[in-house]
């Protein structure tokens, strides 16, 4: 499952993304970073922390953020769908500006 972002620059709406995370301006997120030193943003509160995290990938006209997990078992379908819906919601609250498109695949 993931969430693509259409946009003319990727990395202005990723830097944005992790500016306002750090910033504590999106109270229920935070950056964790994977054993390869990935970015993969988490939803803080304990139901859903490190269960399911938007992994971003850059693209020259998009960002995909690819739903990841820790160990080999993956969240059930409802955890991904919770995950992607809220961060969607921050996208659409948040970034609207940086992006012409969204797309759930």
């Amino acid at each position: 499952m993931k969430i693509i972002a259409y946009t003319d620059n990727p990395t202005a709406l990723k830097n944005t993304i992790d500016k306002k995370i750090n910033d504590n301006e999106l109270k229920t997120w935070k950056i964790v970073k994977n054993d390869k030193k990935e970015v993969l943003y988490s939803h803080t509160p304990e139901q859903w922390n490190e269960k399911a995290m938007p992994k971003p990938i850059m693209f020259a006209n998009r960002i995909e953020f690819e739903i990841k997990w820790w160990n080999e078992a993956a969240p059930d379908e409802a955890t991904k769908g919770y995950i992607v819906g809220r961060f969607v919601e921050i996208l659409m609250v948040h970034f609207r500006d940086k992006f012409t498109q969204l797309e759930i695949k």
